[in-house]
């Protein structure tokens, strides 16, 4: 089984999670998945925060696999260790598991086309170190992993089935949630992504913009946790 739901920014909206709002998790075990769209929000500071649900999640039944949003802390996240997992790579940490932009994972017999990040609108209300990062935007190394894994994936006939982001394309942003002035380079990079495999796709799941929407193979997550059949 999969899941899938919309920022958790640990502690905020982590009782989603909770059995009560989530009682599916009691027929799930580790080789169930529940993936997290971003701003996960565990891995921001060593704290009794962080330990306290670190243990909380690595009790859950199922694993849990999330890509990065924008506010999470990058440099933490790059001391976890890397491993193969499912045709790409992750940190990994126990039955958590981040799966790194622009890879392409098969899991359950589909593929899943990872893309993380999203620009913080906010920053130059945050400290660069503290409580923002220069990595939530994409570098020249993972754009170029991203686009070849669609190319590889193209030339080998292999269908990506969903993808799954922080952010949106800038040409949804208008039509979801009425905002016209997005200057996110995240966004604009999906644009052309868009264009590569819309035909292609199943659906393309995103948090970051705290709501529960659709529009078209678009859905923006956030509270509602939806299992993909």
């Amino acid at each position: 089984m999969i899941y899938i739901t919309g920022d958790t920014h640990i502690p905020l909206d982590i009782s989603k999670l909770n059995t009560t709002n989530f009682p599916e998790q009691k027929d799930m075990t580790k080789n169930d998945y529940l993936i997290i769209l971003g701003d996960f929000g565990l891995y921001w500071k060593n704290d009794k925060t962080f330990k306290h649900w670190h243990k909380w999640l690595q009790e859950k039944p199922f694993t849990v696999l999330w890509i990065d949003g924008n506010h999470e802390n990058f440099d933490m996240i790059e001391q976890l260790p890397i491993i193969d997992w499912h045709n790409g790579k992750v940190h990994s940490d126990g039955n958590i598991l981040h799966l790194i932009r622009g890879y392409c994972y098969n899991i359950d017999g589909k593929n899943f086309l990872t893309a993380g990040g999203a620009e913080s609108y906010d920053k130059e209300c945050r400290v660069e170190g503290e409580s923002w990062w220069r990595q939530e935007l994409w570098n020249y190394t993972e754009q170029e992993r991203l686009f070849t894994t669609i190319d590889n994936c193209k030339r080998n006939d292999i269908k990506i089935d969903y993808i799954l982001s922080h952010t949106c394309p800038s040409s949804v942003i208008g039509p979801m949630f009425q905002i016209y002035n997005n200057n996110d380079p995240t966004t604009r990079m999906f644009d052309e992504v868009y264009r590569e495999i819309s035909r292609t796709i199943n659906g393309w799941y995103f948090g970051h913009w705290h709501c529960d929407k659709q529009f078209g193979i678009f859905k923006c997550m956030y509270n509602n946790i939806e299992r993909l059949s």
